[in-house]
């Protein structure tokens, strides 16, 4: 049902995903909560938790990764520049494009990202990974891969970057987890 005009130009059907479910795919998971005598709680950041999600891995090999090349001894606010990086010292390889205009992230995803690939993406103070092999999202505030349209980032960010991951370290497995109710656009 996806229609190419002209090179990169798709026009999507409308979809109506069932919001409940959730595909069982590659999830980094949160970090160990510790408190120490110290009081120190142990936070999982988005940047490295994207990192770790495209890179099939743990957290805590992603999150090591971007606190060495930030030289800090945490992984808040990482850059675009780092999580690059990052990727690419975990055999991740990917491009960052820029957006001329920024858009709310339900219309962004018609316009930038085409089906069948994995993007990290930036919006305003944090970043998601977005699998449009099954239209899916998953970031460190919800753990679990929803429904694009079930994220709580559809309607409230604006979208500033997105990272193309061209060879993601995990596999889209949603076969026959979603119902899809295909309308044509017109």
């Amino acid at each position: 049902m996806l229609t190419q005009k002209s090179p990169g130009d798709f026009s999507f059907p409308k979809m109506k995903l069932r919001k409940e479910i959730i595909v069982e795919k590659h999830n980094p998971k949160e970090r160990q909560i510790i408190y120490c005598d110290t009081g120190i709680h142990r936070t999982t950041w988005c940047g490295p938790f994207a990192v770790a999600t495209v890179a099939g891995t743990d957290y805590e090999p992603a999150y090591q990764t971007l606190r060495k090349i930030r030289g800090k001894r945490h992984c808040k606010g990482v850059s675009n520049s780092n999580i690059k990086v990052a990727c690419k010292r975990l055999g991740i390889k990917g491009e960052w494009h820029k957006l001329e205009k920024r858009r709310i992230f339900r219309k962004f995803w018609k316009e930038n990202l085409e089906p069948g690939k994995v993007y990290i993406v930036q919006v305003t103070k944090h970043v998601l990974v977005v699998d449009t092999r099954d239209w899916t999202t998953i970031d460190n505030q919800k753990p679990e891969w929803v429904a694009m349209d079930a994220s709580h980032h559809w309607n409230k960010k604006l979208v500033h970057n997105f990272f193309e991951v061209e060879n993601p370290k995990f596999e889209s497995k949603c076969d026959d987890q979603f119902s899809f109710d295909f309308d044509l656009v017109a």
